[in-house]
């Protein structure tokens, strides 16, 4: 028997290591009565661990037992694992206030995108700022740095994970001013996607090092060394979206989660910290939490963060140095 644990980010990620080498019996019942939190990143990291774990095994059949949490139900998690219980993944939203687990495969995007004449990354936006809509709750600010977040998170899957779909899911809390977002892919993940660069290959040996490279100003897989780094298209990868990300999450009080192959890490207002011990994910998994209250003040800090990030990345001989134009103007500060 597999007791699924209660959903919080350390549990989904513990469970997820835990179930790195095991081995499914004919019949193994999945156990969900201690499922009582859900929270939109851990049970993304449940859902699809448990996923790819029957997708790898042989085995016909297994059972689910105690399958009761009305709210999982709703935020489909059920569905996502391949139970027939809750929400079915054609119906629409209940409210304004959640997005409930969703699968957009990217031969979709692109089709959506051949059809209009537009780049995947184009439709990505559109896309972004439909879902921002729906969580940014009137706050204009919010609903800016949401799609731009959103925008470079789900764009960096087609550009660089070789997944076939972006997984997400996200929760907005009045009472506690909260916003949870969390989008995942089952792709290479951060260190196969950095390592696929030649300039990589001698700074990361292991997920958590290919983490913290990830999370830096300007590294990027489509780095060139001693080469041109400053393309005319707004749409060149420049290596900053994560780094912004982590950055601005952190210093307007809220925190990011990133895990990738068997690391993770979270950085927050305290810093950054790595979590002990070790999950399995095939793919990346992202985690944002911000307080809408906060964002008041997000150009200004967004602002300060870029220049120190592209004073860092300067002083690295394997970084671009400066941001992206999407980066510069979906954050209204074009120069």
């Amino acid at each position: 028997m597999i007791k699924v644990p209660d959903l919080t980010a350390n549990n989904a990620l513990e469970f997820s290591g835990e179930l790195q080498d095991y081995q499914l019996s004919e019949g193994e019942v999945f156990d969900f009565s201690e499922v009582h939190n859900c929270d939109p990143f851990p049970m993304l990291v449940v859902s699809r661990t448990i996923w790819q774990l029957r997708k790898h095994s042989d085995v016909k059949k297994c059972v689910a037992h105690e399958c009761k949490n009305g709210y999982a139900e709703h935020m489909r998690f059920y569905r996502a694992i391949g139970i027939k219980q809750g929400k079915d993944f054609s119906e629409n939203y209940g409210n304004q206030r959640y997005l409930p687990i969703t699968c957009l495969k990217i031969s979709d995007l692109r089709e959506i995108g051949a059809a209009r004449l537009e780049r995947i990354q184009e439709v990505i936006v559109n896309k972004s700022k439909l879902m921002a809509n729906v969580l940014s709750q009137g706050n204009a600010s919010y609903k800016k740095w949401l799609s731009y977040a959103l925008t470079e998170i789900m764009r960096n899957i087609p550009e660089h994970s070789q997944a076939d779909a972006i997984w997400y899911c996200a929760q907005y809390w009045p009472s506690f001013d909260l916003v949870e977002l969390a989008i995942m892919d089952e792709g290479i993940g951060i260190k196969g996607s950095l390592l696929s660069n030649s300039a990589y290959e001698e700074l990361i040996h292991n997920d958590e090092e290919a983490l913290r490279y990830a999370i830096s100003p300007g590294i990027s897989r489509t780095f060139v060394p001693g080469g041109q780094n400053l393309s005319s298209d707004d749409w060149a990868n420049s290596g900053y979206g994560l780094f912004m990300i982590s950055r601005i999450c952190a210093e307007l009080g809220g925190s990011f989660i990133i895990a990738s192959g068997d690391a993770a890490l979270k950085v927050d207002k305290s810093g950054m910290k790595t979590y002990p011990k070790p999950c399995h994910l095939q793919g990346t998994a992202i985690c944002l939490r911000v307080r809408l209250s906060s964002m008041g003040n997000y150009e200004d800090v967004a602002r300060k963060i870029l220049n120190l990030g592209e004073k860092e990345a300067k002083q690295n001989g394997r970084a671009i140095k400066s941001a992206s134009k999407s980066t510069r103007s979906i954050l209204g500060y074009e120069e």
